[in-house]
């Protein structure tokens, strides 16, 4: 009987990617030859990385399919790595970065989960064969004793965003995105217009609590060619000032529009919304700012559980 190994790689790598990421972990350590091939062979890829396991189980209740699950890696921190918040950012931005490294040249589909991005930002921009790309930095429902609650409602500006963006010496650009979700992220204008820019060809956009974003945005992307195309935008969380009735104008300027949500912008009427999307925009899809069918704020934790 013949056995796996006897496959061309091609074909082998082609199997590999349909199975769960501990499955071809797994299989990588059987043999120098499948570790080789198991190299190759991640192309989705959801890491996050926490200083417990409850934090670890609530980052993922809000993901429903079961193909997303198989690619899910939750790890959790020893204790001895996460005494305080800058440790415990720091280890998680070490461990991140070690494992994109190892897999940017075959990563597709890559969701990364952490509390604050410093240097793995350097090692995702180098993931060029990305086609999704999510960023996950909103936590709110962390209790953590040296993180002060406010540390969840404004991320601020910072230059590590230029290794995402193209600007600067270690920067990239990527080209091949369709997916961008960005979660408490305090990126710019600037900075997250030189991606759309480079990436043509992204089709979803999920910004959520980007506080850092100002009308600018809003006005160049539904002039955009890029506007033009989109598919799905959701805008959520942000109760910036300028973010009101506004800003409503510009979703006319992206006619293809399939789905579009402004959960939690507080600014904004729902009511006005849908009469709009009822009169004149026609999304499918829609989640207004107070929609009984946005996700819930609220998810209740035993509090003895350890």
């Amino acid at each position: 009987m013949s056995s796996i190994s006897s496959l061309p790689p091609e074909i082998l790598r082609e199997v590999l990617q349909y199975l769960p990421v501990s499955a071809v972990l797994s299989f990588g350590e059987t043999s120098k030859y499948h570790h080789a091939i198991q190299s190759i062979s991640l192309s989705k890829l959801r890491l996050g990385v926490f200083p417990s396991r409850i934090n670890a189980m609530i980052s993922l209740l809000d993901t429903h399919d079961d193909q997303s699950k198989n690619h899910a890696v939750q790890i959790v921190l020893p204790k001895k790595d996460g005494r305080s918040k800058e440790m415990v950012i720091q280890n998680q931005n070490k461990i991140i970065s070690n494992v994109v490294s190892k897999y940017q040249l075959t990563l597709q589909d890559l969701d990364v989960t952490l509390w604050d991005l410093q240097s793995a930002a350097e090692s995702i921009g180098k993931a060029r064969r990305l086609r999704s790309l999510s960023i996950r930095l909103d936590h709110p429902y962390t209790r953590y004793v040296d993180i002060d609650r406010s540390f969840w409602k404004h991320a601020p500006g910072s230059t590590v965003w230029n290794s995402l963006c193209g600007k600067g010496k270690d920067s990239t650009v990527f080209g091949r995105l369709e997916s961008l979700r960005l979660e408490r992220s305090g990126i710019t204008d600037y900075q997250l217009q030189r991606i759309l820019d480079e990436n043509p060809q992204i089709t979803q956009l999920r910004l959520w609590k980007c506080l850092g974003l100002t009308e600018d945005f809003l006005r160049n992307l539904a002039c955009s060619d890029l506007g033009q195309t989109l598919r799905l935008l959701h805008f959520t969380q942000n109760t910036m000032g300028w973010v009101n009735e506004r800003i409503l104008k510009y979703v006319q300027g992206m006619p293809n529009l399939t789905s579009l949500s402004l959960h939690g912008c507080h600014n904004i009427d729902s009511d006005l919304v849908r009469n709009m999307n009822a009169e004149q925009w026609h999304i499918e899809d829609l989640i207004a700012p107070h929609s009984a069918d946005s996700p819930s704020d609220v998810i209740e934790v035993d509090p003895l559980y350890k």
